[in-house]
Protein backbone atom coordinates (compact mmCIF):
# COMPACT_ATOMS: atom_id res chain seq x y z
CA UNK A 1 0.00 0.00 0.00
CA UNK A 2 1.35 3.62 -0.86
CA UNK A 3 0.93 5.64 1.68
CA UNK A 4 0.65 9.39 1.02
CA UNK A 5 2.53 12.19 2.51
CA UNK A 6 0.50 13.91 4.87
CA UNK A 7 -0.79 17.32 3.52
CA UNK A 8 0.48 20.51 4.85
CA UNK A 9 -1.60 22.79 6.61
CA UNK A 10 -1.10 26.30 7.56
CA UNK A 11 0.23 26.98 10.87
CA UNK A 12 -3.01 28.19 13.65
CA UNK A 13 -0.74 31.27 14.45
CA UNK A 14 -0.59 31.95 10.62
CA UNK A 15 -4.01 31.58 9.94
CA UNK A 16 -5.39 33.46 12.76
CA UNK A 17 -2.95 36.39 11.91
CA UNK A 18 -4.46 36.10 7.77
CA UNK A 19 -7.73 36.48 9.40
CA UNK A 20 -6.89 39.65 11.60
CA UNK A 21 -5.22 41.41 8.84
CA UNK A 22 -8.72 41.21 6.58
CA UNK A 23 -10.56 42.56 9.33
CA UNK A 24 -7.89 45.25 9.34
CA UNK A 25 -8.20 45.98 6.40
CA UNK A 26 -11.86 45.84 5.81
CA UNK A 27 -12.40 48.19 8.88
CA UNK A 28 -9.80 50.67 7.42
CA UNK A 29 -11.91 50.46 3.88
CA UNK A 30 -14.84 51.50 6.23
CA UNK A 31 -13.27 54.18 7.52
CA UNK A 32 -12.31 55.66 4.36
CA UNK A 33 -15.65 55.79 3.20
CA UNK A 34 -16.92 56.83 5.97
CA UNK A 35 -14.04 60.01 6.17
CA UNK A 36 -15.68 60.79 2.39
CA UNK A 37 -18.50 62.51 4.98
CA UNK A 38 -16.03 64.46 6.54
CA UNK A 39 -14.72 68.19 6.48
CA UNK A 40 -11.52 67.92 3.88
CA UNK A 41 -11.19 71.31 2.33
CA UNK A 42 -10.87 74.60 4.07
CA UNK A 43 -11.54 78.10 1.82
CA UNK A 44 -10.16 80.77 2.87
CA UNK A 45 -10.29 84.55 1.71
CA UNK A 46 -7.67 87.11 3.41
CA UNK A 47 -7.34 84.55 5.95
CA UNK A 48 -10.84 84.06 6.89
CA UNK A 49 -12.37 80.86 6.61
CA UNK A 50 -15.42 81.31 4.44
CA UNK A 51 -16.28 77.85 3.35
CA UNK A 52 -15.26 73.99 4.20
CA UNK A 53 -15.65 70.91 1.56
CA UNK A 54 -16.42 67.05 2.63
CA UNK A 55 -14.89 64.76 0.74
CA UNK A 56 -18.67 64.05 -0.85
CA UNK A 57 -18.84 67.95 -1.46
CA UNK A 58 -14.93 68.05 -3.46
CA UNK A 59 -17.07 65.05 -5.88
CA UNK A 60 -20.44 67.30 -5.91
CA UNK A 61 -18.87 71.16 -5.81
CA UNK A 62 -21.01 71.77 -2.97
CA UNK A 63 -19.53 73.48 0.51
CA UNK A 64 -20.97 74.44 3.59
CA UNK A 65 -20.27 78.03 5.03
CA UNK A 66 -18.74 78.54 7.41
CA UNK A 67 -18.58 81.58 10.55
CA UNK A 68 -16.38 83.75 8.46
CA UNK A 69 -18.97 83.73 5.65
CA UNK A 70 -21.43 84.96 8.56
CA UNK A 71 -19.52 87.43 9.56
CA UNK A 72 -18.79 89.00 5.85
CA UNK A 73 -21.17 92.28 4.43
CA UNK A 74 -23.84 91.40 2.81
CA UNK A 75 -22.62 93.23 -0.11
CA UNK A 76 -19.20 90.68 -0.20
CA UNK A 77 -18.23 89.76 -3.75
CA UNK A 78 -16.76 86.29 -2.10
CA UNK A 79 -19.92 86.22 -0.38
CA UNK A 80 -22.39 86.50 -2.81
CA UNK A 81 -20.37 84.15 -5.01
CA UNK A 82 -20.49 81.64 -2.29
CA UNK A 83 -24.13 82.25 -1.53
CA UNK A 84 -25.11 81.29 -5.43
CA UNK A 85 -25.97 78.16 -6.50
CA UNK A 86 -23.49 77.88 -8.49
CA UNK A 87 -21.06 74.38 -8.19
CA UNK A 88 -17.61 74.62 -6.75
CA UNK A 89 -16.27 72.21 -9.59
CA UNK A 90 -16.25 68.75 -10.12
CA UNK A 91 -13.43 66.75 -8.70
CA UNK A 92 -13.25 63.30 -11.55
CA UNK A 93 -10.02 61.88 -9.39
CA UNK A 94 -12.00 62.28 -6.07
CA UNK A 95 -15.36 60.81 -7.50
CA UNK A 96 -13.04 57.70 -9.08
CA UNK A 97 -11.52 57.22 -5.79
CA UNK A 98 -14.96 56.95 -3.93
CA UNK A 99 -15.97 54.10 -6.66
CA UNK A 100 -12.65 52.77 -6.01
CA UNK A 101 -13.12 53.04 -2.23
CA UNK A 102 -16.60 51.41 -2.27
CA UNK A 103 -14.86 48.50 -4.45
CA UNK A 104 -12.71 47.98 -1.96
CA UNK A 105 -15.03 47.73 0.59
CA UNK A 106 -17.50 45.35 -1.02
CA UNK A 107 -14.41 42.75 -2.00
CA UNK A 108 -13.50 43.37 2.15
CA UNK A 109 -16.90 42.09 3.64
CA UNK A 110 -16.53 38.86 0.86
CA UNK A 111 -12.50 38.41 1.77
CA UNK A 112 -13.42 38.31 5.60
CA UNK A 113 -17.21 36.94 5.69
CA UNK A 114 -15.83 33.63 2.36
CA UNK A 115 -12.22 33.62 3.22
CA UNK A 116 -11.37 34.20 -0.27
CA UNK A 117 -7.50 35.54 -1.04
CA UNK A 118 -8.27 37.10 -4.38
CA UNK A 119 -11.36 39.17 -3.20
CA UNK A 120 -8.39 40.12 0.23
CA UNK A 121 -6.10 41.36 -2.34
CA UNK A 122 -8.51 43.35 -4.95
CA UNK A 123 -9.50 45.19 -1.61
CA UNK A 124 -6.04 46.10 -0.97
CA UNK A 125 -5.30 47.06 -4.27
CA UNK A 126 -8.25 49.25 -4.40
CA UNK A 127 -7.08 50.83 -1.40
CA UNK A 128 -3.68 51.60 -3.04
CA UNK A 129 -5.04 53.12 -6.14
CA UNK A 130 -7.71 55.40 -3.95
CA UNK A 131 -4.82 56.73 -2.10
CA UNK A 132 -2.46 57.32 -5.15
CA UNK A 133 -5.51 59.24 -7.25
CA UNK A 134 -6.13 61.47 -3.70
CA UNK A 135 -2.45 61.78 -3.95
CA UNK A 136 -2.55 63.07 -7.36
CA UNK A 137 -5.51 65.45 -6.46
CA UNK A 138 -3.63 66.70 -3.97
CA UNK A 139 -0.64 67.46 -5.99
CA UNK A 140 -3.05 69.36 -8.97
CA UNK A 141 -4.83 71.23 -6.47
CA UNK A 142 -8.58 71.36 -5.50
CA UNK A 143 -11.09 72.41 -8.10
CA UNK A 144 -12.77 75.00 -5.54
CA UNK A 145 -10.16 77.81 -5.85
CA UNK A 146 -10.59 78.00 -9.67
CA UNK A 147 -14.29 78.12 -9.26
CA UNK A 148 -14.04 80.40 -6.23
CA UNK A 149 -11.53 83.39 -8.43
CA UNK A 150 -14.09 82.65 -11.66
CA UNK A 151 -16.60 83.32 -9.31
CA UNK A 152 -16.09 86.16 -7.80
CA UNK A 153 -14.51 87.83 -11.38
CA UNK A 154 -18.11 87.32 -12.40
CA UNK A 155 -19.52 89.18 -9.93
CA UNK A 156 -16.54 91.60 -9.46
CA UNK A 157 -17.19 92.55 -13.54
CA UNK A 158 -21.37 92.22 -12.81
CA UNK A 159 -21.28 94.72 -10.65
CA UNK A 160 -18.51 97.10 -12.41
CA UNK A 161 -20.96 96.67 -15.87
CA UNK A 162 -24.09 98.47 -13.57
CA UNK A 163 -21.78 101.28 -12.15
CA UNK A 164 -20.41 101.80 -15.42
CA UNK A 165 -21.71 105.01 -18.08
CA UNK A 166 -21.54 104.02 -21.48
CA UNK A 167 -18.71 104.61 -23.38
CA UNK A 168 -16.57 102.54 -24.53
CA UNK A 169 -13.72 104.24 -22.49
CA UNK A 170 -15.60 103.77 -19.66
CA UNK A 171 -16.47 100.48 -20.48
CA UNK A 172 -12.88 99.33 -21.25
CA UNK A 173 -12.23 101.26 -17.68
CA UNK A 174 -14.59 99.02 -15.80
CA UNK A 175 -12.97 95.63 -17.37
CA UNK A 176 -9.48 96.67 -16.26
CA UNK A 177 -11.13 97.80 -12.51
CA UNK A 178 -12.93 94.02 -12.70
CA UNK A 179 -9.61 91.99 -13.66
CA UNK A 180 -7.33 93.85 -10.81
CA UNK A 181 -10.02 93.25 -8.29
CA UNK A 182 -10.36 89.38 -9.07
CA UNK A 183 -6.60 89.21 -9.24
CA UNK A 184 -6.09 90.86 -5.79
CA UNK A 185 -9.22 88.50 -4.52
CA UNK A 186 -7.43 85.24 -6.37
CA UNK A 187 -4.38 86.26 -4.13
CA UNK A 188 -5.89 86.31 -1.25
CA UNK A 189 -8.42 82.62 -1.91
CA UNK A 190 -6.74 79.98 -0.43
CA UNK A 191 -7.62 76.51 -0.88
CA UNK A 192 -6.25 73.62 2.05
CA UNK A 193 -6.65 70.18 3.18
CA UNK A 194 -7.01 69.49 6.37
CA UNK A 195 -6.89 66.86 8.75
CA UNK A 196 -10.25 65.19 7.25
CA UNK A 197 -8.44 64.38 4.07
CA UNK A 198 -5.30 63.20 5.82
CA UNK A 199 -7.07 60.82 8.10
CA UNK A 200 -9.02 59.53 4.48
CA UNK A 201 -4.88 58.98 3.56
CA UNK A 202 -4.14 56.83 6.70
CA UNK A 203 -7.31 55.34 6.52
CA UNK A 204 -6.30 53.76 3.05
CA UNK A 205 -2.83 53.91 3.34
CA UNK A 206 -3.21 50.79 6.08
CA UNK A 207 -4.15 48.22 3.62
CA UNK A 208 -1.89 48.93 0.81
CA UNK A 209 0.96 48.92 3.12
CA UNK A 210 -0.61 45.49 4.08
CA UNK A 211 -0.45 44.63 0.87
CA UNK A 212 3.41 45.52 0.05
CA UNK A 213 4.11 43.74 3.35
CA UNK A 214 2.59 41.00 2.05
CA UNK A 215 4.08 41.30 -1.48
CA UNK A 216 7.50 41.34 -0.04
CA UNK A 217 7.13 38.74 2.14
CA UNK A 218 6.11 36.53 -0.73
CA UNK A 219 9.13 37.90 -2.63
CA UNK A 220 11.58 37.07 0.29
CA UNK A 221 10.07 33.58 0.37
CA UNK A 222 10.51 32.74 -3.24
CA UNK A 223 14.26 33.83 -3.17
CA UNK A 224 15.05 31.39 -0.30
CA UNK A 225 13.02 29.34 -1.98
CA UNK A 226 10.39 28.43 -0.31
CA UNK A 227 6.99 28.54 -1.45
CA UNK A 228 4.82 31.18 -0.77
CA UNK A 229 0.69 30.85 0.43
CA UNK A 230 -1.68 30.32 -2.36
Amino acid sequence: MIRRPPRSTPKPSSAASDVYKRQVKLGSSLAALIIFAFPWVDIKCTGISVATQSGFQVVSGGATPSKGMEAMGSDSSIKKAQSADESLGFAPLVALALIVVIGSVIFGFISVFQGSERSDRLSSVLAAVALLLLLIQLMVGFPAKKAMIEAVAKENSEVQAGEDEPGAEMDQLGAEMAESMAAAMAANIRVKAVTGFYLELLALGIPTFLLVSSLMDKHRKGAQGVAPKA
